[in-house]
């Protein structure tokens, strides 16, 4: 009963600093110590070769991206599969799309999805049966097409990017599944479906609409699809869809028509 008594206020202490570490930003500040001006150098300039995205950071927030992404890259397990081999470029690279979506958040881990499977290009869905480019598994498996996923990268305004799709995907999952995720994001997604439901009936009725068809499947791929419009294609989507647009700086914290990548609450 005494050992029990004394554990007790030293956790209660351990649990108050790191509350308050992570409170004033001091566990943010020590991620940039930990990395080395090298490997800093080395992730800016492959990403500068690589992402649209990164290069349309404020140069202060391209520090941000790539301790990030150097965090991630040591947490996720990226596996190749029919033998596709899983360079360092390819870790990198397959990371960047939860950087990116989960750049305004405080918590830019989405703690149940910790494996990426990459095929070199289709693949048969263990799930379906069917060919697929990508899909992501409730078990915390986020697979992709290597092949389709470069095209994401290398047109980077035809609002199509396999990378940001998926990564979308396990966003919304992990918003509706889970409680372990940055606070608030429920109620956006909330209105965000809420709108999808209206656009979706006006992809399905065959209305001109900004969306391709796909999008009109279900909340799911509108939500998948409306994050590369986003991302992609951010002032058309604005103007044609200026509420839906409203509801997504908000739940991802960003307004890239503006040029604000994490946005204060």
């Amino acid at each position: 009963m005494n050992n029990n008594s004394n554990i007790l206020p030293f956790l209660i202490i351990i649990f108050f600093l790191i509350y308050t570490l992570k409170k004033f930003g001091v566990l943010n500040y020590l991620d940039t110590i930990l990395i080395s001006r090298k490997t800093k150098q080395e992730l800016k300039d492959f990403y500068s070769k690589q992402l649209n995205y990164f290069n349309s950071l404020p140069y202060k927030d391209r520090d941000r991206f790539v301790i990030r992404a150097n965090k991630l890259k040591k947490s996720i397990h990226i596996i190749g599969k029919n033998d596709f081999k899983v360079t360092e470029e390819v870790r990198l690279l397959s990371i960047a799309a939860q950087v990116q979506l989960t750049f305004g958040f405080n918590q830019f881990f989405l703690n149940k999805f910790h494996t990426i499977l990459i095929y070199p290009d289709t693949y048969e869905s263990k799930l379906t049966g069917k060919m697929h480019y990508g899909e992501v598994n409730p078990r915390g498996i986020i697979v992709i097409s290597w092949d389709r996923f470069l095209k994401g990268y290398t047109i980077p305004n035809d609002k199509i990017n396999l990378g940001l799709h998926e990564m979308a995907h396990a966003l919304m999952h992990t918003i509706i599944c889970s409680s372990d995720h940055e606070d608030g994001l429920d109620k956006y997604l909330r209105d965000i479906v809420r709108l999808s439901k209206i656009e979706i009936e006006k992809i399905k009725n065959g209305e001109n609409h900004l969306y391709r068809k796909y999008a009109g499947a279900n909340i799911y791929e509108f939500f998948a699809v409306s994050v590369e419009h986003f991302f992609e294609a951010p002032d058309e989507l604005k103007l044609e869809l200026p509420a839906l647009y409203q509801y997504l700086t908000k739940l991802l914290k960003q307004d890239p028509t503006i040029g604000l990548f994490h946005l204060k609450k």
